[in-house]
């Protein structure tokens, strides 16, 4: 059985603990749809299900000092924030007469969880695009993701918003975030190990066909109860505004993308200031478009490496040593952020 890392407990970490054994083959598989799942810590929430913390937004002064001279009291500027959680839910149902040709109670689970991993993809990915996305002002159901954190190009957090230049409603992002329980993580609710359930029904149940007639079937229902928080925007930073019309292999027009990472890299506190895991997230089509551009601009590969990481020694694309995580989630139809 792994260690768990208390300091940094990803799900992975979590479905390895006795008491999150049900769970365990859901988790794996969440993770498997969803990379930011093997990335983010997750940490219980302070008060049930919300998390009630502070926004670092300004530093406290100081003085030069000197004998018989006394030194006032200062105090950073903190914002106080409440992070809520969302909860999803998905059921699985499975003809019994599928299940019930198998010998084993092995077989039988394995037929089940087979049947089931189409729903477990789908809560995946809505949990990633939510990261990403969700907005509780829109969706009052859900939690608060990241791109409504970062909106505003005149917004005390703009430093961390790198303008890619795009307009209308076919733009993209990138995002480098360091993931630590002082900067960025995900949210379970307070008193539960994972916030993922697993309710098995067993077969005394009758689904109905698409003609409205009953047939016996297995059933499990799924939910999911998960929030995200932002302790530190410093080490967060968005590419926004990438119009993918009109990127181009050779950089000659559109987004520069290799520029834009770096812009990305030095407006992140994380490299000068190192703590958690910090990874680049950005669709399939801009890092085929980086490994483009790179190509046609030799000099950049100082920049753009590979390396392997992970229990099976993948390999993983790299910019100035930060492992660039390909998600799905992140869309090519961004309004463009202004």
């Amino acid at each position: 059985m792994g260690t768990l890392n208390a300091q940094y407990p990803t799900y992975a970490d979590l479905a390895e603990i006795p008491e999150s054994k049900n769970v365990k083959d859901v988790i794996n598989l969440l993770a498997q749809y969803n990379p930011v799942l093997s990335d983010a810590p997750v940490f219980e929430a302070n008060d049930g299900n919300s998390h009630k913390t502070t926004v670092l937004t300004g530093l406290p002064s100081v003085i030069w000092s000197r004998l018989y001279k006394g030194v006032p009291a200062t105090k950073g500027r903190r914002q106080s924030v409440v992070d809520t959680m969302g909860q999803m839910k998905s059921a699985c149902e499975v003809d019994a007469d599928l299940v019930d040709v198998a010998e084993t109670a092995e077989e039988k689970a394995s037929i089940r969880l087979a049947e089931a991993e189409g729903h477990l993809e789908a809560m995946a990915q809505e949990a990633a695009r939510s990261i990403f996305y969700a907005d509780t002002k829109t969706e009052p159901d859900k939690f608060m993701g990241l791109s409504p954190r970062f909106s505003d190009l005149s917004a005390e957090n703009a430093s961390q918003i790198i303008d890619g230049g795009g307009a209308g409603n076919d733009n993209t992002s990138i995002w480098m975030i360091t993931w630590d329980r002082q900067s960025c993580h995900l949210l379970r609710p307070k008193g539960a190990h994972l916030g993922v359930k697993r309710k098995d029904a067993g077969n005394d149940y009758y689904a109905e066909d698409e003609d409205g007639n009953k047939y016996h079937a297995y059933r499990e229902d799924f939910a999911w109860h998960m929030g995200l928080t932002v302790r530190n925007w410093q080490y967060l930073s968005r590419v926004a505004n990438i119009d993918v019309s009109d990127l181009v292999i050779d950089a000659s027009a559109g987004a520069d993308i290799v520029n834009l990472l770096t812009e990305a890299y030095y407006a992140h506190k994380g490299r000068r200031v190192q703590k958690g895991k910090t990874v680049i997230y950005a669709n399939t089509n801009i890092v085929k478009y980086l490994d483009y551009q790179v190509r046609y601009k030799p000099n950049q590969n100082l920049f753009l490496t590979y390396g392997q990481q992970g229990p099976n020694a993948k390999e993983v694309l790299m910019f100035r040593g930060v492992p660039i995580h390909e998600s799905d989630a992140i869309l090519d139809t961004e309004e463009a952020v202004s």
